[in-house]
């Protein structure tokens, strides 16, 4: 666990784990009697980008859906470097992708993965990471920022503290629960669209430096902590 400021921020550098922080989850996760995993991608994601290195390494299979498009997005060429199988799926929305997924499973026994890894046992993970961070730093902080997508993250933050107010960055999907301790801000673009916001450390821009960008325009305080996810 790396942990460093930046413009007065703690940020937790997850961008340096192979994967992201869905690396952490990786053995705990999946079944490991299975060979072949599938995930239904947005092709901005980094979860399919996690599960090709695990896979790679483990000798399993990676099988990843997503949305076809003229030029291959750089994180689906990521995935194939990794050897992962992808498929690509014409008229792609996210629901035409999980459907495809869901049958190729039931033709082949492969184990079907949820979107955003949205189990109990991956927040309790994130969790624990979360309680990591506040030992390392040495208090809770007052303002923690993290992007949202499916929600997990800032909900196994939410676990994990007591006082910290969680400002969310919505970055796709409207996020409907609440919480007395959560801000949720919408960004104002859609999630495909990449912001050009420089920072000192590697981000994704459709994802995680969205909410970087925005702590760096409304944090409100001088005791915050950014949960860098790299994807």
């Amino acid at each position: 666990m790396v942990i460093e400021k930046y413009n007065g921020v703690w940020v937790l550098r997850d961008d340096l784990l192979k994967g992201g922080t869905k690396s952490i989850l990786m053995d705990h996760i999946l079944d490991k009697n299975y060979n072949e995993y599938v995930y239904a991608s947005p092709v901005y994601g980094a979860f399919q980008i996690a599960l090709s290195i695990w896979c790679k390494e483990m000798g399993k299979k990676a099988t990843i859906f997503c949305a076809k498009r003229k030029n291959k997005h750089k994180n689906t060429l990521i995935c194939q470097d990794w050897s992962a199988n992808v498929i690509e799926v014409e008229h792609g929305y996210l629901n035409v992708v999980n459907k495809r997924a869901v049958d190729y499973c039931n033709e082949t026994g492969a184990q079907k993965l949820e979107w955003g890894a949205k189990s109990q046992k991956s927040k309790e993970l994130l969790a624990d990471r979360m309680r990591e961070v506040i030992l390392k730093i040495g208090h809770e902080p007052k303002e923690i920022w993290c992007p949202i997508g499916s929600g997990t993250l800032v909900e196994s933050i939410l676990m994990a503290t007591n006082k910290s107010k969680i400002i969310g960055v919505s970055v796709g999907a409207e996020y409907k629960n609440s919480n007395d301790r959560l801000l949720v801000i919408k960004y104002n673009k859609p999630f495909d669209y990449e912001t050009k916001w420089v920072q000192d450390f590697p981000s994704m821009p459709n994802y995680d430096l969205k909410a970087w960008e925005l702590c760096m325009k409304y944090k409100n305080s001088n005791d915050v902590f950014f949960w860098n996810v790299w994807g």
